[in-house]
């Protein structure tokens, strides 16, 4: 998003006359792309094999580049080849498939997931509707547009319902004080504000209620009546919503968002050196009345590339009380209050050039060992920053799903840094034009075992019921890949990665295979082959 509005904004002097006409633009692609796992899952003897499609469309319609409309439409976002529902009577004589996902349930055959537009203003840009946003490394906000990650790929992305007004209040009064009296060519900064504001929730799925009743026992609040029978949150039907049921400001969720943004591109570092460099900070403010919501979200920016040398790195922490969140808090007094103090981050530094890169990862995203008291500590990382293929994207997606159930889908990690810390070593060479060769390690600790996604060791300073594990460390992995462009339009990449998991993780009972050792412990070692054809316009 951000990335965008500094285009826009830096491009709006050179297009100031433009001609009087308009301009049709698509971008997108078509992607395939294959899995295929050993010894993953409970029961699986031969390699478990799928493939998926996706269909991305991304026009634009440009008048004279001061107005513009986006949109994004999906096709076959996920549906699995050769699936076809059980339409046929005989398998056998199957044909037409379905657009069944990974999920085994069937999906839209077309979804507008993002429409808006964006139009300049003399001191600045204005962007409205559903929109995709980015910011920094994507740790919290990030688009899952294209094919940016070493490994994987991108499945969700960052949209919000925005309103966002960004300018350049430096440029502005320079260029102000230029035109009052041009001798003075006052130095311009590069520094860009933005404010928006996101309607995230008009009306929630649940009845919030705050308090218990049970008609068929004693009341567990005074508020009861005869009858009552409700939990803190009860599921509400949308279709017996009221007429009038968007007049209800207390249950709407929403944000304020506020960004500040520095970007110097051929900066002079001494006397011979010279680079680009990014920094910011981007705070959000989430609301919602009804459950005493207020939480702040700080995350901060920084990217440099002097020479060869690259560094990057982010950092967020959400912090501030809410009610909704139906876990006991473990106060009778306060049974749903909670005090939320999260912390996330990721370094990335090293060399690069045109042949090679050699790069140093390490990140952290804070756990919470005791869910059910009141303060609410942990949160992944958002699940399209890929760190490798198989610990993070299949064993701790699944763990995380199974252990917190359908009830708390919020609490998943979907995929990413979860309750950990990590380093990610890799390395890219570039042999030829549209070649590269890659790969990485990765290694990872936990932060705070909770004893039922990760499990507790003797040493952890955390309080278990049980101390059943016997390594210090979660998981090492080690991953690869080949990709190569041919005729400037089909990527095409294979990767592949071998991961192995320790008795921290609790594959039994979790639909993972696993060993056994001599001492008891359990662990698993599980390979991945993947491959992905793209074709880009």
């Amino acid at each position: 998003m951000l990335g965008a509005l500094w285009l826009a904004l830096s491009a709006a002097s050179a297009h100031a006359d433009a001609p009087d006409n308009w301009k049709f633009s698509l971008d997108g692609y078509y992607r395939v792309r294959g899995h295929a796992f050993w010894d993953l899952y409970e029961g699986q003897a031969d390699a478990g094999t799928y493939m998926t499609h996706r269909v991305r469309l991304q026009p634009q319609l440009n008048f004279e580049d001061r107005a513009k409309f986006f949109m994004q439409v999906d096709a076959l976002d996920g549906a699995v080849f050769g699936d076809n529902m059980s339409q046929a009577s005989t398998a056998l004589f199957a044909g037409s498939p379905s657009e069944t996902g990974i999920d085994g349930v069937e999906g839209d055959v077309i979804s507008v997931p993002r429409a808006w537009m964006e139009f300049k203003v003399p001191v600045g840009l204005f962007r409205v509707g559903r929109q995709s946003s980015q910011w920094g490394m994507g740790l919290l906000a990030n688009n899952g547009d294209g094919f940016d990650d070493s490994f994987g790929e991108n499945k969700f992305g960052s949209t919000y319902d925005r309103i966002i007004f960004a300018t350049r209040p430096i440029t502005v009064a320079t260029t102000v004080a230029n035109m009052v009296n041009p001798a003075t060519k006052v130095r311009d900064i590069p520094l860009i504000t933005a404010f928006g504001v996101d309607r995230l929730v008009e009306d929630p799925l649940i009845q919030y209620y705050g308090y218990t009743c049970d008609s068929g026992e004693t009341d567990d609040d005074a508020r009861c009546a005869a009858g009552d029978d409700h939990s803190y949150t009860s599921d509400r039907d949308p279709q017996y919503r009221p007429d009038t049921w968007w007049v209800d400001t207390q249950d709407d969720v929403y944000e304020m968002v506020y960004v500040l943004i520095y970007r110097g591109e051929d900066l002079k570092f001494g006397k011979s050196l010279v680079g680009d460099l990014t920094a910011g900070v981007y705070i959000v403010n989430r609301v919602q009345a009804e459950t005493d919501s207020d939480v702040v979200i700080l995350d901060a920016y920084v990217k440099e590339e002097i020479a060869n040398t690259y560094f990057e790195a982010e950092v967020l922490t959400i912090q501030g009380g809410t009610r909704a969140i139906t876990l006991a808090s473990g106060n009778a007094e306060d049974p749903l209050g909670k005090e939320a103090a999260i912390w996330g981050y990721v370094l990335r530094g090293g060399y690069q050039d045109q042949r090679w890169s050699l790069l140093m990862e390490h990140g952290y995203a804070s756990g919470d060992e005791t869910p059910t008291d009141e303060n609410f500590t942990g949160r992944p990382l958002h699940p399209d920053h890929n760190v490798g293929l198989l610990f993070y994207e299949e064993i701790m997606s699944r763990i995380t799903a199974e252990t917190w159930g359908d009830g708390a889908k919020g609490l998943w990690s979907n995929g990413g840094v979860y309750n950990s810390r990590y380093i990610f070593p890799n390395v890219r060479f570039r042999p030829l034009p549209n070649w590269e060769l890659s790969g990485a390690w990765m290694m990872a600790w936990p932060d705070k075992p909770d004893g039922a996604r990760i499990l507790c060791a003797e040493g952890d300073e955390v309080e278990c019921p049980v101390y059943s594990a016997t390594s210090d460390y979660l998981a090492w992995e080690a991953d690869f890949a080949i990709k190569h462009r041919w005729a400037d339009h089909v990527n095409v990449t294979v990767e592949g990665g071998y991961a192995h998991v320790t008795d921290r993780i609790p594959l039994k009972n979790n639909g993972l295979q696993y060993e056994t050792d001599e001492n008891g412990a359990t662990y698993g070692n599980y390979f991945t082959l993947q491959t992905r054809v793209a074709y880009e316009f």
